[in-house]
């Protein structure tokens, strides 16, 4: 009984162990099996992100799924959207460097105004400003790096004697503004840290948030939110409505200004919201390097030999992307309402220049687009204005204030064109320009102390009810250049602007 009893003690013990340890072994088994799913569902979070099929049309149909968007549920910070320019050279004919550099400062303060780090802007998108900085203009690339620009510097991604197209690798060195050095723009689909990049020209600024735009791109086209998103998208066709793609890829303008006669649009290359995407930028390398661009201004010329040339800027990144969005990748992006969104006063009626052709005597007077009850631009209301470009209507900061036909302009290059704009309008323009650096300087002021922000900042008097007194004189010479210290900067970004190293 006592050998039996110790047996039978010793089994029921080496029983509970092998209960304990199959225990053990299947908790482990199971944790093991859980990294093992979460690994997988991660690796295809991640292919998904950032892998696109190698056919085109394909490519529209991807659904990226940003990381960034998940974290941003999770931790309850809002989601940040990437807003970049592109720094080609350092000053040209339309700008001095002191107005660059205005500039690029006023376009910060009104993406900070129309964030959420502004409370009253009624936003829920955080920002991260981004300089795609050309190599020929590193040398001044640290004056906006002070503003809290991320600076990244690139050479053209093409460059001219890699093009095969002989046309193309000819001539498209004299293209406006910068010829091949222009396609470093197309960095901008490289910004994979963000679900969204918004890319202007330094000659920009934000009115009111974009929210809407946002959501349609990132919430789900079925969901009632998706869908109360995509009903608030200002369309320049209202008709496509219905037809707008289920994964939007970009949203984008057209320069109708420019329109020949039963020509093809082009794309208004200061403004353009887009999904990064590492394939779309190198399928435009692609088509860059073909080259296949037929010179002319028939039906046949441009990219492609599909009509997308004949205007300023069409062997660039006027033509090019609208030949890809068209053509190579159709029904991926969604055309704004160019009076809204991207917003350039211009005269998109068959009036006068530019590509005015008098023998169409049937077209005069009627919308560029073809359409009937066209939107004239140079009479829209301001406080339907998304963003602003500031082109036909001139540089603020050329302090454009002559109305030509009853003064005598001294900026000569600098007047307001009647045959494209309107001068009332255009300086209702420049006013909301001004009016936002007015904002900022008063911020400084207050946050400082520095009252030379405003005595030597504002001492201007022309035209003082539109220029605020950042103007003395008519023309880029006229321009008083905001009076701010590099520490008074420094205050800015870190306090106003509230950016964190």
């Amino acid at each position: 009984m006592v050998a039996f009893t110790r047996r039978g003690g010793s089994s029921s013990g080496e029983r509970q162990i092998l209960s304990i340890q199959k225990k053990i072994f299947t908790i482990f088994a199971i944790v093991l099996i859980s990294l093992f799913l979460c690994a997988l569902r991660l690796r295809a979070s991640l292919a998904e992100q950032y892998s696109v099929s190698s056919s085109p049309k394909d490519i529209a149909k991807t659904k990226i799924v940003s990381t960034e968007i998940k974290s941003s549920v999770y931790s309850n910070r809002p989601i940040q959207v990437a807003y970049a320019i592109s720094l080609i050279k350092c000053s040209d004919k339309q700008s001095s460097t002191s107005g660059l550099i205005d500039a690029a400062t006023v376009l910060r303060h009104s993406v900070h105004q129309t964030s959420v780090r502004n409370p009253n802007s009624g936003s829920k998108y955080d920002y991260k400003m981004y300089a795609i900085v050309h190599k020929k203009a590193e040398s001044c690339s640290h004056l906006l790096g002070d503003l809290g620009y991320h600076i990244i510097v690139k050479d053209s991604p093409v460059q001219t004697s890699e093009i095969r197209g002989d046309y193309l690798r000819k001539n498209v060195h004299k293209e406006w503004c910068c010829g091949a050095d222009e396609f470093v723009k197309l960095y901008a689909y490289t910004i994979h840290d963000h679900p969204i990049v918004v890319h202007t020209d330094i000659d920009f600024m934000y009115a009111q948030p974009m929210d809407d735009l946002f959501d349609a791109m990132l919430l789900p086209h079925d969901s009632d939110e998706g869908k109360a998103a995509r009903g608030k998208v200002e369309l320049e066709y209202q008709d496509k409505r219905q037809s707008m793609p289920e994964d939007i890829q970009a949203y984008l303008t057209r320069d109708y200004h420019q329109v020949i006669p039963g020509r093809k649009a082009a794309f208004q290359a200061g403004f353009i919201v887009l999904r990064p995407n590492q394939k779309v930028f190198e399928k435009y390398l692609e088509v860059i390097r073909e080259g296949n661009y037929v010179e002319g201004f028939s039906r046949e010329n441009g990219w492609g030999g599909k009509g997308y040339g004949g205007v300023v800027g069409s062997m660039a990144m006027q033509g090019l992307p609208a030949y890809y969005y068209d053509e190579i990748a159709p029904n991926t992006s969604v055309e704004l309402n160019g009076c809204r969104y991207n917003h350039m006063g211009a005269n998109i009626f068959y009036d006068n220049v530019p590509n005015f052709i008098r023998k169409y005597k049937d077209l005069h007077g009627k919308c560029r687009r073809n359409v009937e009850g066209c939107e004239d631009c140079r009479k829209t209301d301001m406080s339907l204005i998304k963003n602003i470009h500031f082109t036909n209507c001139r540089k603020p900061w050329n302090c454009s204030g002559c109305k030509e036909v009853a003064e005598q302009c001294t900026g000569k290059n600098d007047h307001i064109d009647p045959r494209t704009a309107d001068y009332d309008h255009c300086m209702e323009v420049a006013r909301t320009w001004h009016e936002m650096r007015n904002d900022l300087e008063q911020k400084i002021v207050a946050l400082t102390g520095n009252d030379k922000v405003l005595s030597e900042g504002q001492k201007g008097t022309y035209k003082k009810d539109v220029f605020m007194g950042h103007c003395d004189a008519d023309g880029q010479i006229g321009y008083v250049p905001i009076a701010v210290s590099k520490e008074d900067v420094a205050i800015t970004v870190k306090n106003i602007w509230k950016e964190s190293k």
